[in-house]
């Protein structure tokens, strides 16, 4: 009778992560997964993907440029600002590769962080612990 306690003091605690796991393994996962998608979808909508985050990267009235070319059979991006007033360009392409690394982290952290909750919200019901 006291195995059997025991047994379903372990099962309760191993089908109920705390929140600090959930949030834990929602944010590895996110670290290794999210440049993939980051860099597919850039080489393929370079100029949507960047066009997105041009009002994150450029000031008010500013227009964000976009160079790309090939050099030994990549793709080379350069992202710059460009005032209208003076004409000025100025380069921008390292906060933008940030700003686009760091959007595609949060949204693959959010998906996942869902998943993860409606699983532990499912482990629950099925197992019909009140943790």
């Amino acid at each position: 009778m006291n195995s059997n306690l025991r047994l379903q003091e372990l099962i309760q605690k191993r089908t109920n992560p705390t929140l600090l796991q959930i949030l834990s393994k929602a944010a590895f996962i996110a670290l290794v997964v999210f440049g993939a998608p980051a860099g597919v979808l850039v080489s393929f909508f370079p100029h949507f993907i960047f066009g997105i985050i041009s009002k994150v990267v450029c000031l008010r009235g500013s227009t964000l440029g976009l160079d790309l070319w090939s050099y030994g059979g990549s793709t080379q991006v350069q992202v710059f600002c460009v005032d209208p007033v003076s004409g000025a360009a100025k380069d921008r392409t390292f906060i933008s590769v940030l700003v686009l690394l760091g959007v595609f982290f949060l949204l693959v952290f959010y998906i996942t962080f869902v998943v993860l909750l409606l699983h532990r919200a499912w482990k629950k019901k099925k197992y019909g612990s009140e943790e």
